[in-house]
């Protein structure tokens, strides 16, 4: 930042933003940043040497972590409505929009940005929830029948996945979230996670994978979100949940807990 100012490319009225801040702010006006009301410098003023910037993101890198307190039986009951419309097929495009508006704004930014989703009109892509509600059948029919259709999966995964990522909106936002993930990667992705579970626990090492690959891909913020929980960690939770959803009883509590720890294991860093 001190190079962009030597050069001239941050005045003193450039808007500019961190994490911590509670919204943009003129650079002059940040202590340290400038000298405020700082008479901008001539275009030809020499550029302080700039500092060699971090490698690439890999989407697994440390950084404050996000949080829930979405509330037992309100993530339990809604999650029953999502099952139930997701059997029933035409239900399916009303009831995913209505689970994700109410559960994307429970999710607490460490920033302080309060994020909310705008998708409103199941029309716009009502046919994509509406098939992979109907693929949901297709291990019903014949155990081979996922594997056969896995393109299609990843493909209305995709659609999906992009859908939600640009109705997603926050105070400050300057351009909508994408997803630069491409098809074939997604599709090679849920490939090797199906393969994975033959070793029973690999699977475990395949989604944290995944999980970094999606979320370095996600485009449309000045901070990089990563995953960062380890094999080992996703492994024994959900084997631990897997066991305990056993007894039945316990499911309500199980949820809340698998999910208020998968939220904690995405972390929001400063862009390299």
């Amino acid at each position: 930042m001190q190079a962009k100012v030597a050069s001239g490319e941050v005045r003193a009225d450039t808007l500019v933003w961190s994490s911590g801040m509670a919204d943009w702010s003129k650079a002059g006006d940040v202590p340290g940043l400038i000298g405020a009301g700082a008479p901008p410098l001539p275009s030809g003023a020499p550029a302080l040497p700039r500092t060699v910037a971090a490698g690439p993101a890999d989407g697994g890198q440390e950084g404050q972590p996000m949080s829930t307190t979405v509330g037992t039986w309100g993530l339990f009951g809604r999650s029953l409505v999502v099952i139930i419309g997701s059997l029933l097929v035409i239900p399916a495009p009303w009831v995913m929009i209505w689970f994700y508006r109410w559960f994307i704004p429970q999710i607490q930014l460490p920033n302080g940005k309060r994020v909310t989703f705008e998708g409103t009109a199941p029309g716009e892509i009502w046919y994509v929830f509406m098939a992979s509600a109907l693929l949901g059948y297709a291990g019903v029919v014949h155990q081979a029948l996922p594997f056969l259709l896995l393109p299609l999966t990843a493909f209305f995964n995709l659609l999906t996945i992009r859908w939600v990522m640009g109705k997603l909106r926050w105070d400050g936002q300057h351009e909508p979230l994408r997803f630069a993930g491409s098809y074939l990667g997604l599709l090679g992705w849920f490939a090797f996670l199906m393969i994975s579970f033959i070793s029973i626990i690999g699977w475990a090492w395949v989604t944290t994978a995944m999980a970094r690959w999606l979320c370095r891909n996600v485009e449309g913020s000045n901070e990089q979100l990563s995953f960062v929980a380890s094999g080992w960690g996703v492994l024994w939770r959900f084997f631990v949940f897997t066991i305990a959803c056993a007894f039945i009883i316990p499911i309500p509590w199980m949820l809340v807990w698998i999910t208020r720890w998968m939220i904690s294991q995405y972390h929001l860093s400063p862009r390299a």
